[in-house]
């Protein structure tokens, strides 16, 4: 949702977003120094991948403040800004960071191939998730910037987390069960806690658009997917470059691709990191601030255990490499990561309900209200995407591509609306009174040039 307020306003939740922001900057540079240190990580991951993380800020703080402009003029200018600084950082971790450094031993042009591998099943995860929040779809801007974070800021951390990490246990754990327990615990700490940052750092920053348990799950999944891409990639090239030799390259990156972009896509870290997001979109909505911290912690608890069990269950009872191997790799995934997407699923649905009905709540007091926002007649069709998505239709038909259009966009600003009234009813929203208003003077101009 646009924010309704003028810039002038600045919550407090901005000063601790910054804080954190700063934060992970100032962990990210000296994990980067330490790593270079004790030469676990190449010096051009430092050199290059601190500005890859700067960059993804930069970009990120632009492209957040493209849904507060109100001007046409100042949005473009910012969206500009958003799309060459979020390529830039993209580009410099792809092309420089990750061709070069930990792909270099496959080569660029495997590094490329198992890349583009990866786009079209990573592009048809983020529309399923997105598709998922049937009530108020959020704007594809935000979507692809939590991707973005997951395959590059969190990626990073990770990085040089884990490799200090490894450098201390190598040398103080002696190989056996402990190395292998450290080995688990590590994964599941360093990378869903990087990733839960960028969930954390979205809702303290547009928390208009973080609505509840819905928003948490689609933004922590897109988060988790982009990591996913980013890890994929590295894992194919990994392997490739080692059986490469033995003539089975080719299989090898395969049988990852398989394993991380098709069969574990949802499984994996999409449902890690929505795990972290329901607990922060669940937290949105709890009164007093101890009770929102106990949630967004056991949202990071939950997760880390989900990527424990699974990491450790691999380390401790790897997969056999006999021929019913393939069979044992589904069977694991069903049933060790299996239950904790259906408790997303569970949370997703339960919220999807609630949320719904509170938005036919809002939208028929708002039309009783008699402001003209929304038309009684419209309830229904504003509650039922396959309702809005049919009057979309009829606009297309009748008068083109503009109409249809020009109706998306009023249909998306009443829904903005009418979830602004839920959360001022429930008292969790910080914007002054005067956004409603605003938002008001919005549909109406909407709705005036739609007709």
């Amino acid at each position: 949702m646009e924010a309704a307020y003028p810039r002038r306003w600045r919550p407090s939740r901005y000063g601790i977003a910054a804080l954190l922001g700063g934060a992970v900057l100032l962990v990210a540079t000296a994990s980067s120094i330490l790593s270079f240190l004790v030469r676990q990580v190449p010096a051009r991951a430092s050199l290059f991948g601190l500005p890859a993380v700067v960059l993804m800020v930069a970009g990120t703080y632009y492209g957040v403040r493209v849904l507060r402009e109100h001007e046409e003029a100042h949005r473009r200018r910012d969206r500009v800004r958003a799309f060459f600084l979020l390529g830039a950082g993209m580009l410099l971790w792809l092309l420089v960071l990750d061709l070069f450094t930990f792909t270099q031993a496959a080569g660029p042009r495997v590094a490329l191939l198992c890349a583009l591998a990866c786009l079209p099943t990573t592009a048809f995860g983020l529309f399923v998730i997105r598709r998922l929040d049937r009530n108020e779809k959020e704007p594809w801007r935000l979507v692809l910037i939590a991707t973005a974070w997951g395959a590059i800021v969190s990626t990073s951390l990770v990085v040089w987390g884990e490799s200090l990490w490894d450098a201390i246990a190598v040398r103080t754990l002696v190989p056996g069960p402990a190395l292998d327990a450290s080995i688990a615990y590590s994964a599941g700490i360093f990378e869903e806690t990087s990733k839960g940052v960028a969930v954390l750092l979205l809702y303290l920053v547009m928390r208009d658009e973080f609505d509840d348990v819905v928003d948490g799950i689609l933004y922590g999944a897109a988060v988790g997917l982009g990591f996913n891409f980013m890890e994929s990639i590295t894992y194919m090239t990994h392997l490739y470059a080692i059986f490469q030799p033995e003539g089975q390259g080719l299989d090898a990156a395969a049988a990852q691709w398989y394993s991380r972009q098709v069969l574990g896509l949802f499984f994996g870290h999409a449902t890690y990191t929505a795990l972290i997001g329901a607990g922060v979109g669940i937290a949105r909505q709890l009164p007093r601030l101890r009770d929102r911290l106990v949630c967004i912690f056991c949202g990071f608890l939950i997760a880390i255990a989900a990527h424990f069990a699974w990491d450790a269950w691999v380390q401790f009872f790897p997969i056999s490499q006999s021929a019913f191997g393939l069979v044992e790799i589904h069977l694991r995934t069903l049933f060790m990561e299996g239950p904790f997407t259906a408790l997303v699923l569970l949370l997703l649905a339960m919220g999807l309900r609630v949320e719904g009905s509170a938005l036919v709540r809002q939208l028929r007091a708002e039309a009783q209200s008699g402001t003209g926002t929304v038309e009684p007649e419209e309830v229904a069709v504003l509650a039922s995407p396959w309702r809005r998505f049919r009057s979309r239709l009829r606009a297309l038909g009748q008068s083109g591509l503009r109409a249809y259009l020009r109706l998306a966009r009023l249909q998306r600003a009443q829904l903005d609306l009418a979830m602004e009234r839920w959360h001022r009813e429930r008292n969790e929203i910080d914007a002054p009174l005067e956004a409603e208003d605003l938002l008001r003077k919005r549909v109406l101009a909407l709705r005036a040039a739609a007709t």
